[in-house]
């Protein structure tokens, strides 16, 4: 366990440091999520507050934590496919992973950084937006949203790491986060409630963790709701974790043991 720990603490860093060699670039990312939270308050100006869906929260703090949390769910489902695009690139994959390192651990801590930078995201724009524009956020239930988000990681890494394998698989570029984005966006709560879709389609974001993922963060956050007030939506969320996370490992495993056997692991 502790080595294994090491392990990903080492690609932690190694990503970590090649990040802040680019000054520059990272304090540009900053400004533009400033800009981003100003720019939703503004746009959010122009929404009814009485919108089917919103449960009484404020049209800016609903869509800031949808924008806020579906960076994360993207960092998740892109991470895994774009680290194992580069090692190809670079030529380490097959170095990694013929390694005496777990394929599962080598996998997860390529995606380490991001999850990571995608936390400081996260909390750049909540902060940004209770200092400047007074959003309230409730700190009762932090336990229930830490639970939350927990469960949304493992949850999309299990869809990012099926990304992964597709790459690993047919060496080709992947087409299943474009078409999973689209649909996460459209059908997945994050800038419009699920409940203003018509009827015949509403039923696709109860199989989307992002839905549930905001759900919990949102009721948490904005509302003070607790674990016993939250239960359902933690259990469908935990019920998508247990189905996803073993897809996506058993994938990948399908993946890497045929470009093993071709010895094609440095093919792209």
């Amino acid at each position: 366990m502790i080595r294994s720990l090491r392990k990903i603490l080492a690609f932690l860093q190694r990503d970590f440091l090649s990040e802040v060699s680019y000054r520059l670039a990272f304090f540009l990312q900053v400004a533009g999520m400033l800009l981003s939270v100003a720019a939703f308050y503004f746009i959010t100006k122009m929404m009814n507050p009485k919108t089917e869906g919103l449960d009484g929260i404020e049209p800016f703090p609903w869509v800031l934590l949808g924008l806020s949390f579906q960076y994360y769910f993207s960092t998740a489902l892109y991470a895994f496919s774009a680290k194992i695009r580069g090692e190809q690139m670079l030529g380490t994959l097959e170095a990694m992973l013929v390694s005496p390192t777990p394929t599962s651990i080598v996998i997860f801590s390529e995606a380490t950084w991001d999850f990571a930078f995608g936390a400081i995201r996260v909390a750049i724009y909540l902060l940004f937006a209770t200092l400047v524009f007074g959003v309230k956020l409730y700190a009762t239930s932090l336990g229930t949203l830490a639970l939350g988000v927990v469960l949304t990681l493992l949850s999309s890494a299990g869809l990012g790491i099926l990304s992964a394998s597709f790459i690993l698989y047919f060496k080709r570029g992947d087409p299943v986060n474009f078409f999973l984005s689209a649909v996460t966006t459209f059908f997945g709560n994050v800038f419009f409630p699920s409940a203003l879709l018509p009827a015949p389609i509403r039923w696709v974001s109860n199989f989307l963790p992002i839905k549930w993922s905001l759900d919990v963060v949102r009721g948490s956050l904005l509302q003070g709701k607790t674990l016993r007030d939250l239960r359902g939506e933690i259990l469908n969320l935990a019920v998508l974790t247990l189905v996803l996370l073993p897809l996506g490992l058993f994938f990948s495993r399908i993946a890497i043991r045929k470009a093993k056997r071709e010895g094609s692991l440095v093919q792209y």
